[in-house]
């Protein structure tokens, strides 16, 4: 963990090469994004959705494992704020595993809760605030899902918030695992209100309002003008809970607009409160 603690330093001190990886990863992810779904796609053809289901959660089950046993022993050694390290790990695994259980169509979607987890680590050296981190990956996911919706897969009907809620919870699980691995926080933290990230997330909920005021952003076709510049939902109206998968003959829930925005600003202000629950903030 020194090394982490060490290379976090390093970054912190040199803030344009940290500013440079951030944007190198982000661009790796989109200029990958597209091949490994054709990968997947094609181990699904060949093994079956079912089989190739049931492989997913098997690997997941084995990774959680191994972390829960790294986890355990570190708590041993350090029993420090347990009680916070242990609800938040808790609380995050259980919002993946439901998330993937009622609102994807194949397990393998569990994927997202990886995917920014890097990017995520990167940003920490710019505040030392572990939900500043997490936060300041909400852009990026954002923009990674409108290149999806409007580049790369232009005939998806909706604008996935389910996704980005489970980017959201990877790298919250990886956040959470750099405290409770002994990474340092700052300790110069000032009230929830004041802080940079709160600032800008109340900024987001406002302009989304705004956006959604003037018609430049509709929840779906029918409720367009002649001004829209997205729709994020390609349905004339509001759809039912459940939606069924075409050949997975799976159902599950597709986030509407409103609730999803809801949801993601929700989530981000629990993560704040690694920051705000630590001992030694103020």
């Amino acid at each position: 963990m020194n090394y982490v603690q060490q290379f976090i330093f390093f970054l912190q001190q040199r803030k344009a090469v940290n500013l440079l990886l951030v944007f190198l990863y982000f661009i790796f992810i989109e200029v990958m994004h597209n091949s490994l779904v054709q990968v997947s796609v094609w181990i699904e053809k060949n093994l079956t959705i079912e089989i190739y289901n049931l492989l997913v959660a098997g690997v997941f089950l084995f990774v959680i494992i191994l972390l829960l046993l790294a986890v355990a022993k570190r708590l041993q050694q350090n029993k420090d704020e347990v009680v916070l390290k242990i609800f938040y790990l808790t609380s995050t695994l259980l919002l993946i595993i439901t998330h993937s259980r009622f609102m994807f169509d194949s397990n393998i979607e569990v994927i997202h809760s990886f995917e920014f987890t890097i990017l995520a680590f990167l940003l920490f050296p710019f505040t030392r605030r572990f939900g500043a981190a997490i936060l300041f990956t909400l852009p990026f996911m954002l923009v990674d899902e409108w290149y999806q919706y409007t580049v790369l897969y232009p005939w998806i009907d909706y604008f996935d918030l389910n996704d980005v809620l489970m980017d959201t919870y990877g790298c919250g699980l990886f956040i959470t695992l750099l405290f409770v691995l002994g990474v340092k926080g700052s300790t110069n933290v000032r009230p929830f209100y004041k802080r940079t990230e709160f600032i800008l997330l109340f900024a987001f909920a406002i302009i989304i309002l705004v956006l959604a005021k003037l018609c430049f952003v509709a929840a779906y076709t029918g409720e367009a003008c002649s001004n829209t510049l997205l729709v994020m939902n390609k349905s004339m109206t509001t759809e039912s809970f459940w939606r069924a998968h075409p050949t997975h003959h799976i159902f599950y829930h597709v986030m509407k607009p409103l609730e999803g925005l809801a949801a993601i600003i929700a989530i981000h202000i629990f993560y704040m409160g690694l920051d705000s629950l630590r001992k030694h903030s103020a």
